[in-house]
């Protein structure tokens, strides 16, 4: 992967979050974390092969000025690297939600250290920024749903079950969401 230099939007004391380009999947592993089997374990993905023309593609009708999603990059600070994306999306500007997601495509960076400093400034921006009410996710993990309320003060919301097909069969959507009266706590 090569070295570039990342401008942060968010900053961190390991993590920056920075802007995503069509350049910085030219130039990053991000296309093919969605190929990688381990990677996607427990999210809607590899169904269908991943090219970094997809990428592109999809960055530009989906994320490039998209006022209902933000999406940024993970940024290592320490190595220089691009480590993997989180984002809020389908951003509701009446009610004041959106959907949380994240992936740490980089296996050696993938800790719980990496993840909650990612997820903690992401959030404050959500609710600090963008004056969100309530941010929200999903796990087809009840073990991933339980770490979200744990570490990050989500609360298990329910279950939909049976509504994924995964690993040729149907497994359920763990739900959790954040209010912004709970974070603040």
């Amino acid at each position: 992967m090569k070295k570039f230099s990342f401008d942060p939007f968010i900053k961190g004391k390991n993590i920056h979050l920075v802007s995503l380009s069509a350049e910085v999947i030219e130039i990053t592993n991000w296309y093919n974390w969605y190929n990688d089997e381990e990677t996607t374990l427990n999210m809607q993905q590899h169904y269908f092969p991943n090219t970094k023309e997809m990428q592109v593609e999809y960055y530009e009708k989906n994320i490039k000025n998209n006022p209902q999603k933000l999406q940024l990059g993970i940024y290592h600070k320490n190595d220089n690297l691009l480590i993997g994306v989180i984002s809020l999306s389908d951003i509701n500007y009446i009610n004041r939600t959106a959907e949380f997601a994240v992936i740490i495509g980089e296996k050696k960076y993938r800790n719980f250290n990496n993840f909650i400093e990612a997820s903690k400034l992401i959030i404050k921006h959500g609710f600090e920024s963008l004056n969100l009410n309530r941010i929200y996710g999903g796990s087809t993990s009840k073990e991933i749903d339980i770490m979200f309320c744990k570490l990050l003060g989500f609360s298990h919301e329910g279950i939909s079950r049976k509504a994924v097909f995964k690993d040729n069969k149907y497994v359920d959507i763990y739900k959790h969401a954040l209010l912004k009266e709970n974070y603040k706590k």
